[in-house]
C-alpha cells in the first residue's frame, strides 16, 4: 500500500487520513463513522478500480446535512449529523459518511466563512465569531 503523501498525485486520500485532518481542523478527539459496505463499495466502482478505504470525492455540509447530500455521488460524506436510517442508506450505496456533532461542523465553518468575508468586504466591517456557545452534548 502507498503511504499517503503518494495518494495526492493520484487525487486520492485514505479515508484515516481525511479523519486525521478533520478532527485536526474542527479541534476534536473523535468522529463518528458510517463505514461503506464493501460489496456495494466494489460495484460502485467497478470502473475505476479505486481502493476501498481510498476517497476521491466528498460532499461536505455544515450542521445537518443528511438531506441536503442525499443525491450528491460522491465517495465520502462529511457532516455534523445524520438520521440512523440516512446513514444506513449511505453506507448501502457504498459510501462512507463522517459525522462530527452538528455544532462542530459550524464552528469550523464559521472561522472558515469570516477570513473569506474579511477578502470579500470593504470599509473594515468586523466580524465576531461568538466564544461563549459550546456544544449542547458531551461524548463522555
Amino acid at each position: 500500500m502507498l503511504e499517503w503523501k503518494n495518494y495526492y498525485a493520484l487525487n486520492i486520500l485514505p479515508l484515516d487520513k481525511i479523519c486525521d485532518i478533520l478532527r485536526s481542523h474542527l479541534g476534536i478527539k473523535h468522529l463518528r463513522l458510517g463505514h461503506a459496505d464493501y460489496k456495494c463499495w466494489a460495484k460502485r466502482h467497478m470502473s475505476t478500480n479505486q481502493q476501498y478505504d481510498t476517497i476521491k470525492t466528498i460532499g461536505i455540509c455544515a450542521g445537518s446535512g443528511g438531506s441536503l447530500l442525499k443525491d450528491v455521488d460522491t465517495d465520502l460524506y462529511i457532516t455534523g449529523e445524520m438520521s440512523h436510517h440516512e446513514v444506513l442508506a449511505v453506507i448501502a450505496e457504498g459510501r462512507s459518511v463522517l459525522l462530527s456533532e452538528h455544532t462542530h461542523t459550524e464552528r469550523g465553518f464559521l472561522a472558515s466563512v469570516v477570513k473569506l468575508l474579511h477578502t470579500q468586504v470593504e470599509g473594515g466591517v468586523e466580524f465576531l465569531v461568538s466564544e461563549a456557545d459550546c456544544n449542547p452534548i458531551e461524548t463522555i
